[in-house]
């Protein structure tokens, strides 16, 4: 399962958008350091370090999560990071459908911190990364890429999409309405997308609750690191943001039989 959502995370990622900040200032322009997080989160710890497992060394941390991490000399100026874990909306057979539609628009419009999302966006215009969280059907993934020298920048973000996700009701209804007159003027006809009767119902605290429990347990996710970067580089943001995070020790497993419910109410 792990294999297939590692495939399906790549073939996803062109399509979604959340904090991607790449190319926004002049080239001349000197862009300064970025701290996204307010409050250094404590340390964990590397416990075990296992080289050279098929291409890829093996991290795991004091919290539990586990990092691949393969070391790739062409690639010369960007890193990328995918955290999966198995899940995603099959879980949630009972909540009607157009939440389950919203979760990841939602999402993307929320924030982190003590960001909006237009804040957010802001403070990373003219940096080099890109960080895309995503909530399938049967899994969920953040899908980042930076250079080398945004190394901590991207590891920021990533923490905090596991602790600091934040609800915003004046972005939602701003939403909202933007869709209410997409499909009056018939710009968005898509089989997925919400209809005028669905974003009606939508429950936007509801919504939030369950992308907030797709991202509460970071043990449940595995991290797959690649990039022309050296371990004295890497292992202190994986201890400070990774092995940083919440964890219990739980790991769940998608409902591959979500589509054949009874339950789902309509």
């Amino acid at each position: 399962m792990k294999k297939i959502l590692f495939c399906v995370t790549v073939l996803l990622t062109a399509s979604f958008t959340t904090v991607s900040a790449e190319n926004e200032a002049p080239a001349a322009e000197v862009v300064k350091k970025v701290s996204l997080v307010q409050k250094q989160p404590k340390s964990g710890r590397i416990i075990k370090n296992v080289p050279n497992t098929q291409g890829f060394t093996c991290y795991t941390l004091s919290n539990g999560i586990t990092v691949l991490f393969h070391h790739d000399n062409q690639c010369t100026n960007e890193v990328t990071m995918y955290a999966l874990s198995n899940g995603g909306t099959s879980l949630y057979t009972d909540i009607l459908p157009a939440n389950l539609k919203a979760v990841n628009e939602c999402l993307s419009i929320s924030g982190l911190g003590n960001y909006s999302e237009t804040e957010l966006q802001h403070a990373l215009a003219g940096h080099s990364v890109s960080v895309i969280p995503y909530i399938g059907l049967y899994g969920e993934f953040i899908s980042s890429s930076t250079t080398p020298k945004e190394l901590e920048t991207m590891f920021q973000l990533n923490h905090l999409y596991f602790t600091s996700l934040r609800t915003d009701m004046e972005a939602f209804n701003s939403w909202r309405e933007q869709k209410r007159k997409e499909l009056a003027t018939k710009k968005n006809s898509s089989p997925s997308s919400l209809t005028s009767k669905e974003l009606d119902v939508i429950n936007y605290d509801l919504v939030m609750q369950v992308v907030a429990q797709r991202f509460s347990n970071a043990g449940d996710f595995t991290f797959v690191i690649t990039g022309n970067i050296n371990e004295s580089v890497l292992i202190p943001l994986l201890e400070q943001y990774i092995a940083s995070l919440p964890t219990n020790g739980k790991h769940e497993h998608a409902n591959l039989h979500a589509f054949d419910s009874t339950s789902r109410t309509s």
